[in-house]
């Protein structure tokens, strides 16, 4: 089972290989559905994405309900103020995003035992986020009342729902976890 330490200013995550597995698997997918998000820019190299970067391009609203939670409207009554916000926004919202996933895919590319820098810790808490995002959109959890509602018939849901509903739980516990970890840091450092 996971398990969450701090060593001096790092934190260690050390994970069972089934669980970095895992992680590598839904993080891997999560890498591509923000480049979803780029389909017009796939086929040019970085370098030339000028356009895109000096926001001269439109950005479409994304049609994944799960991308488009990770890339929202500004103002979903108004279309002509949302497509402007993501012309201005989506493109650096998007490369931040990917930015923290790639983090997290290093990290668990080196080992089991995973140490952590604060800089590190932020960025996967922000991709831990962004991943149970899609999640909760996917299980169609947007309220409280619809996560409690979704536990309450937890033994009525698909063994696909169900695998993703355990994995939503195991990301919260690591994103909890880092996140005690790091208060108790800052705390301590506090104190000092």
């Amino acid at each position: 089972m996971a398990a969450i330490d701090a060593r001096g200013d790092d934190i260690v995550l050390r994970l069972e290989d089934n669980e970095r597995s895992l992680m590598l698997t839904v993080f891997t997918d999560l890498a591509e559905l923000l480049s979803e998000a780029d389909d017009g820019d796939a086929d040019r190299p970085d370098s030339e994405n000028w356009e895109a970067r000096l926001r001269l391009v439109d950005r479409p609203r994304p049609e994944d309900p799960a991308l488009l939670r990770l890339l929202p409207d500004v103002d979903p009554d108004d279309e002509e103020r949302s497509a402007e916000f993501r012309r201005l926004t989506e493109y650096d919202l998007k490369q931040a995003k990917a930015h923290n996933v790639r983090i997290v895919l290093l990290g668990l590319s080196k080992s089991s035992d995973i140490t952590l820098t604060h800089d590190e810790v932020l960025a996967w808490m922000k991709g831990l986020n962004d991943l149970r995002l899609v999640f909760a959109v996917r299980l169609g959890i947007d309220s409280e009342e619809a996560q409690e509602e979704k536990y309450a018939h937890r033994e009525d849901l698909s063994e696909s729902e169900d695998l993703t509903l355990t994995l939503y739980d195991f990301l919260t516990w690591i994103q909890d976890r880092l996140t005690s970890t790091l208060l108790d840091q800052a705390q301590g450092d506090d104190e000092t």
